[in-house]
């Protein structure tokens, strides 16, 4: 009798731990770490850890029995086990009823934005009707030498924030024959947007960071 009881409690706290985990932070820290790799839905391995944390702890640390995970490794202390059943809860809601619909932005963010006390630099975002976004970055590597860096598509982790590879472009002179092969990822790129007019934009290039508050460009 005891141990029924002990079993059947042990059953509603399995259930009640299942009900506490976040789909929606689990699908914005997949989105963030691995999707680039695994792609939605997932594949390569992900698909299997559906509700099982403890084996993406176990391919992150390199011990699953017969499969190299060597690339997950700089995942090692960055996720804590909460972390790892959301994640788990989502690839599971994924796979039990296919992928949801990804978060609807607020606004339009189609336009020129710039930064009004940084003149000379700027970011273009292109808001395609699938609501992804192509932006591009046109600054200066140094005076009067122009540097190109594009965010072709990403993943809306939220209304308000949109999240992406970076790549830096040099492109070919308009006089010469095309030169493949000139764009690099250099990074990734973080839109949050806090109404309708105004942004904070980070980015990274190479390893350095930085975070420019950003606004519509008005005529």
């Amino acid at each position: 009798m005891i141990a029924r009881l002990a079993s059947g409690l042990l059953l509603i706290l399995a259930v009640a731990l299942a009900h506490a985990q976040s789909v929606s932070n689990g699908q914005a820290l997949y989105a963030s770490t691995c999707n680039s790799c695994h792609g939605t839905p997932p594949l390569g391995g992900p698909e299997l850890a559906a509700n099982n944390p403890s084996l993406i702890r176990q391919a992150i640390n390199g011990t699953v029995p017969g499969v190299n995970t060597a690339a997950m490794s700089f995942l090692r202390g960055v996720y804590s086990d909460a972390q790892l059943a959301d994640i788990a809860a989502y690839v599971g809601s994924i796979v039990s009823n296919g992928p949801p619909a990804p978060p609807t932005p607020a606004f339009d963010y189609t336009d020129l934005w710039w930064n009004p006390s940084e003149s000379g630099w700027g970011f273009n975002i292109i808001q395609h009707a699938s609501n992804n976004i192509f932006g591009v970055i046109y600054t200066y590597a140094a005076p009067n030498v122009p540097m190109w860096f594009v965010l072709p598509g990403g993943t809306w982790t939220s209304p308000a924030t949109f999240t992406g590879n970076l790549y830096r472009v040099t492109g070919s002179p308009g006089s010469r024959a095309f030169k493949p092969g000139d764009v690099t990822q250099v990074g990734n790129a973080t839109l949050l947007f806090s109404g309708a007019n105004n942004a904070t934009l980070t980015y990274s290039v190479d390893g350095v960071q930085v975070t420019k508050a950003i606004e519509r460009q008005p005529f």
